[in-house]
């Protein structure tokens, strides 16, 4: 039962659909994942190179103030104020994350800071201004190189996007695809089983014309398509003469051979839009003709009887000739004359009967 249904339309259109939620569910997931990171990357940025430059900013211009009251003022200045923010700012920076490079320049400063205060001269400030310059500009190289490494990065996410969105695109395309083209496989092998066994439900096997089943369909409502179109429809009913002498003359075999021989005559005789040819049973065949007339019929009637004796089949058996012939009884129906298609058959019949009684290789009307 589940391996059925796992095999069903049904199952593989539920996978088809599931996929696609997937498909975008992870496209939607990696994006947003990449999003992140270069939220955090931007935000290192930030917070790793724009924030420690006014860190130092702040240092900067307290030591310039420190520096400018000392040389305006030769009284001794009060430096608390300043020294407070730039020990608070200082230790900010210098506690911030630092590469090993860094923290060999970063730690130099630090002790030439301490130093600064207890010389307290403008000589010794002066030195710091020029360490903390040097550090600014040390900030912006390492800034612009961050910046620079961001945008490779930024890049090569967006190709990795790019890249695993086309990744995700093609894998749902060969799946949809490969469920799409076993939908159409499995339909078509539905159509061709389904056309295939119309076909055979309506043909005789041996011969390959129409079958007795498929005769009553269409004879039964010959009628009916007759007044509905006005049309005039003829039945022929048609009998190999004397086909048992045949068979057992030359065997059933052979009788086979026969049967389908004078089939594929009839069929490729009556091969026209509205010309129907059935087997009836044994030797017995049946033909409907729609939208004919009696003109059309009479020579119908004389170049079959004739094409079949043509076919010069070996008929030692026969009372008439000694090939194979047939005899033919035909109703004309006549459009609203409300004959019914059972009162039809039997005319027909009758004038088969007819046809072999008058001594057979012939038709009657």
């Amino acid at each position: 039962m589940k391996s059925k249904f796992f095999k069903s339309i049904s199952f593989k259109l539920v996978l088809l659909v599931t996929i696609v939620i997937l498909a975008l569910l992870s496209s939607s997931f990696l994006f947003n994942s990449q999003i992140d990171k270069l939220k955090k990357q931007i935000d290192n940025i930030y917070f790793g190179n724009f924030v420690p430059l006014i860190t130092l900013d702040i240092v900067l211009k307290n030591y310039q103030t420190i520096i400018k009251c000392k040389k305006l003022t030769k009284a001794k200045c009060d430096i608390t104020a300043e020294k407070t923010v730039i020990i608070k700012n200082w230790d900010s920076y210098y506690q911030s994350y630092k590469t090993k490079e860094e923290r060999k320049i970063v730690n130099d400063v630090n002790s030439s800071i301490k130093t600064s205060f207890k010389i307290d001269k403008i000589a010794a400030y002066e030195v710091i201004i020029k360490q903390i310059n040097f550090l600014k500009e040390h900030e912006v190289d390492v800034a612009y190189k961050q910046r620079r490494e961001f945008l490779i990065d930024y890049s090569n996410m967006k190709d990795y996007l790019f890249y695993n969105l086309i990744a995700i695109i093609i894998f749902c395309f060969a799946i949809i695809t490969f469920i799409i083209y076993e939908i159409i496989k499995k339909d078509n092998q539905l159509t061709i089983l389904n056309k295939k066994y119309k076909i055979e439900s309506i043909t005789d096997s041996m011969t390959k014309l129409y079958n007795r089943k498929y005769f009553d369909t269409i004879f039964d409502n010959l009628p009916f398509i007759s007044n509905a179109n006005n049309w005039k429809s003829a039945f022929i009913m048609v009998d190999i003469d004397f086909f048992k002498q045949y068979n057992d003359t030359y065997g059933h075999d052979l009788g086979d051979e026969t049967l389908k021989s004078v089939a594929k005559e009839l069929k490729n005789y009556f091969n026209k839009e509205y010309e129907y040819v059935f087997r009836l049973g044994g030797e017995e065949f049946g033909i409907v003709l729609f939208d004919t007339n009696e003109d059309i019929l009479i020579e119908c009637l004389e170049d079959i009887n004739k094409k079949i004796v043509d076919l010069g089949i070996e008929h030692k058996g026969s009372k008439v000739l000694d090939v194979v012939s047939i005899s033919t009884g035909a109703v004309l129906y006549q459009p609203y004359s409300y004959i019914s298609a059972n009162k039809l058959y039997k005319i027909a019949d009758e004038k088969l009967y007819k046809s072999k009684q008058n001594g057979r290789n012939q038709f009657s009307l």
